[in-house]
């Protein structure tokens, strides 16, 4: 008797420890007809999707001891791509064989009828055939269950988490193809909050994650993620005085330079752990693809690299500095800004993969930033392409301090109009917190996140910050005075303990 189909692409799942290409391939647990395999595919696809396991396959002896039952079949040579397709052409030969006895059992009594549902089943086997996305609800019910309650259990994650709680309630992670854009005035930190993103993916999830610059050199780009990782002052970095600033947990390191070095040696010891662990290992990889003559430079160059990689997560920074791959040239003429961003929006849903990318703020945008993706430069293809648009406006504290306001001016789904976070850059990028008033409008000593549910509230936050910048004493109404007031006496820099840049770069297992 031969090996089962099902159990062979479940041995394969956990011997190569991806899972990604199977859910690339449209497999979903409804394709299973052995009992045991289904069992055991809901297991390994409930394990990758936990916030706590996220990215993750649970290894063969981890199967065979929640499954005693299951007997897998051993690891073979072939490569996981070969029982993919084999599971796909055996799937199809099923529902041939179905057809087949529908048939017989239909020819001699009713032949018209037999012919009418003899081809409408082949076409829908011809659409099986075909790369496609297509969905029929009836037949995909029973996974539409088995991600609500994935979901439910999960405290709504689906995607990668964002690094700010509120970010994820409200969107339920980075989603496959979504194309997310940071924007923002010149020096407005979006590249460091794009990046900061990236590296909890990196830490929190185990993702692959690609960084695309355009900008920055793939060392400059280098050095922040560094900084990222061990949650150090940038000031500190490039000016080399990391030995003076004290890690934030002296019980793993004296100071920041002690995580430096140690960064530098264990980093890569630490992902072939990971690797041999859980199957898959995390990486962060910068590229800017000058050295291609041909592609480089483009959506083209950018697709190749994904195709080499195979990130989870791709980081595309300054995406107006990209050419434009249909007129073969770089420039700032809204149409070729706009085939830029529809063609970075193709490669998100292309890969499914969410993208994230950056984008300059218009100058005009200084006198009403954070109300509409109209502050967007260079096209509005960009604000009509993207799934989520967030305005970064940065208020400045001191020489080492900043805040920033998140202001969210393109979503399908969001409940608020922004958010307020820290923008140190490297060491804290951390939900902004207030104090919590009584219901006499004395603080107390409780502290909430600072949240803007509309936009009046951001515009009374900035015209505060207006007026300060020039001298003026005088407050406006008390709706100005209240929002502004997080942004002033009643602000707390978020404790070290909560610092989502801050963690350091050992696995979170440690």
């Amino acid at each position: 008797m031969g090996v089962s189909k099902d159990l062979r692409l479940i041995a394969k799942i956990v011997d190569t420890g991806d899972f990604r290409s199977v859910i690339d391939a449209g497999i979903t647990a409804s394709k299973f007809t052995d009992h045991d395999a289904r069992l055991v595919f809901n297991n390994i696809h409930s394990y990758y999707h936990a916030r706590r396991t996220k990215g993750e396959v649970k290894t063969r002896s981890m199967i065979e001891d929640e499954f005693p039952s299951v007997d897998l079949p051993p690891e073979d040579r072939a490569k996981l791509s070969a029982v993919i397709d084999d599971f796909l052409v055996h799937d199809v030969k099923k529902e041939i064989l179905k057809l087949t006895d529908y048939l017989s059992d239909w020819a001699d009594t009713d032949p018209d009828k037999a012919l009418r549902e003899m081809e409408e089943k082949v076409k829908q086997l011809s659409r099986t055939r075909r790369v496609t996305q297509d969905v029929v609800i009836a037949d995909e019910t029973r996974d539409a269950v088995k991600r609500y309650e994935e979901i439910a259990g999960d405290n709504g994650l689906k995607g990668l988490p964002y690094p700010w709680e509120l970010l994820n309630e409200e969107t339920r992670g980075m989603l496959d193809g979504e194309y997310i854009i940071f924007y923002g005035r010149p020096k407005s930190l979006k590249s460091w909050v794009a990046l900061h993103c990236c590296v909890h993916a990196y830490q929190e999830a185990n993702a692959r994650v690609l960084i695309y610059t355009r900008e920055m050199s793939p060392q400059q780009m280098m050095d922040r993620v560094i900084c990222l990782l061990i949650g150090a002052p940038w000031e500190a970095y490039k000016k080399a005085y990391l030995h003076e600033i004290p890690y934030h947990d002296p019980r793993i390191f004296k100071t920041m330079e002690d995580a430096f070095y140690d960064l530098a040696q264990h980093m890569r010891h630490d992902e072939n752990a990971i690797e041999l662990e859980f199957g898959k290992r995390r990486t962060i990889t910068i590229t800017s693809d000058r050295e291609d003559r041909q592609y480089g430079g483009g959506v083209n160059g950018l697709r190749r690299k994904v195709e080499d990689h195979n990130p989870d997560l791709i980081f595309v920074d300054a995406v107006y500095l990209m050419r434009n791959d249909r007129e073969g040239k770089k420039s700032l003429k809204w149409t070729d800004q706009a085939a830029i961003s529809q063609d970075l929006k193709d490669l998100a849903q292309d890969f499914r993969r969410p993208l994230i990318a950056t984008l300059q703020a218009n100058r005009a945008s200084e006198n009403n930033s954070g109300s509409s993706t109209a502050n967007m430069a260079y096209a509005d293809a960009f604000a009509q392409d993207c799934d989520l648009g967030i305005e970064i406006i940065k208020k400045r504290i001191n020489k080492e301090t900043n805040e920033l306001i998140m202001a969210i001016t393109a979503s399908r789904e969001m409940n608020i109009a922004g958010f307020a976070i820290n923008g140190n850059p490297g060491g804290n990028f951390s939900h902004l917190l207030k104090k919590v008033t009584d219901d006499c409008g004395y603080p107390t000593d409780k502290f909430q996140r600072v949240v803007f549910n509309d936009h009046s509230e951001i515009r009374s936050v900035l015209k505060e910050v207006s007026k300060q910048s020039v001298g003026e004493s005088r407050i406006g109404d008390q709706k100005q005075n209240a929002v502004a007031a997080a942004f002033n006496g009643s602000r707390i820099r978020t404790p070290e303990k909560e610092y989502n840049g801050a963690s350091g770069h050992n696995n979170r297992r440690s």
